[in-house]
């Protein structure tokens, strides 16, 4: 296969995300989308199918199988590997403190509801997103004896950086065709213009917190040989192009049934990206297990579980309501989703924090394909990021 081929394949894999939930929705609405139907961001929650026990039972049945994996792995053939000896430590560097005072100072601030300076609470989700990522970064530093994506690929990080505005922003605009399942009320304390532009500059920091936090796992001896011994898996080549037009099929019914496929918003890209990837010939996550090797797919689906609890709770607490919502903080968020919008942590649906599970691994294949179209050397293209393996 060419490299045109390969590159030409992925791109327009790539723009079928943007393009099949669009012409989903197109269709759902009488080829006339609404007025305002794009207005960004979204302000308040619309109409959606109401909580469902048996939708909610069946998600919770799948979310208790996954947990399952991780709390017993050997039950399910994974075989108990020697970890190697623990990497020596070393005290933080200077950038963990300097993400402390901007992840601090923001967090201070906007849970005090404090009103000044406005600017930086109005900009504080910048300071809050980089500055978690300098932090992780600084404690997985000081877990590998001073090896860390900063110390030593601080090009990488820059271009995971760029990669995630494009990556975050595309969910963005997912979000539109199965109705809005996450709105700012308070987005409108700032024009829309500037909101587009903060929302693209914050999300700039979204994808880099998913590899810092794998890096941050694998400073764990026990959690990083966890899942090395597993049962060898390959996917059959005759089944990946069947499963690739399902998906591409999901895509753009999630357009067309919106309630009732809310949940393809999630699951596949992922799929897309995958398979397109593998079919090009590049590594993927998932190409591991056919040695048997689930720890970099298994732990990197936990990765945007731990940075999405924080980033939940750090949101639900910048906000107070007594009578009308206060914040300062334009991204403020709320959830809108259909069938299983009860049991709240923070402002999440218990359930809803399954989707960080599959969307921790779209992160990681949406930067290997973003690498992969502009010519980017990466370190995550075979797994651990300092130990490269094949």
């Amino acid at each position: 296969m060419s490299i045109l081929t390969r590159i030409s394949t992925l791109f327009f894999s790539m723009l079928a995300l943007v393009v099949l939930p669009w012409l989903g929705s197109w269709i759902h609405f009488d080829f006339n989308f609404p007025p305002n139907f794009f207005s960004y961001p979204p302000l308040k929650a619309l109409p959606t199918a109401p909580f469902n026990w048996y939708v909610f039972g069946f998600v919770a049945v799948c979310c208790v199988g996954v947990a399952m994996i991780y709390i017993f792995p050997r039950l399910f053939g994974f075989k108990l590997v020697q970890p190697n000896a623990p990497l020596p430590k070393t005290k933080f560097p200077i950038w963990f403190w300097i993400g402390l005072f901007f992840w601090g100072s923001a967090v201070i601030l906007l849970w005090t509801k404090a009103t000044s300076p406005i600017w930086y609470l109005h900009w504080s989700d910048l300071p809050l997103f980089w500055g978690a990522v300098l932090m992780l970064d600084g404690w997985a530093y000081s877990r590998s004896g001073g090896k860390s994506l900063l110390s030593v690929v601080p090009q990488e990080v820059i271009g995971i950086g760029v990669s995630s505005v494009s990556g975050w922003m595309l969910f963005e605009f997912l979000n539109f065709f199965v109705d809005d399942l996450w709105y700012y009320p308070k987005g409108d304390i700032i024009p829309q213009e500037q909101f587009l532009l903060y929302a693209m500059l914050i999300s700039s920091g979204l994808l880099p917190l998913a590899f810092e936090w794998y890096c941050i796992f694998n400073t764990f001896p026990k959690f990083q040989v966890r899942f090395s011994s597993g049962v060898k898996i390959i996917f059959p080549e005759n089944l990946k192009i069947p499963l690739l037009v399902l998906a591409f099929l999901g895509s753009f019914a999630g357009g067309l049934f919106p309630n009732e496929l809310f949940f393809t918003l999630w699951l596949t890209p992922p799929i897309i990206l995958a398979i397109v990837l593998d079919k090009i010939g590049v590594w993927t996550p998932f190409k591991p297990i056919g040695q048997g090797n689930w720890s970099p797919i298994l732990l990197f689906a936990l990765t945007y579980l731990a940075a999405g609890f924080t980033l939940e709770c750090q949101n639900y607490f910048s906000a107070t309501q007594v009578g009308e919502l206060f914040t300062e903080a334009p991204a403020y968020w709320k959830y809108n989703l259909p069938y299983i919008n009860r049991f709240h942590l923070f402002e999440m649906p218990i359930l809803g924090y399954s989707g960080y599970l599959t969307f921790s691994i779209y992160v990681w294949l949406w930067w290997i394909a973003f690498a992969t179209l502009l010519g980017i050397p990466s370190k995550f293209y075979k797994g651990i990021p300092f130990e490269q393996k094949d």
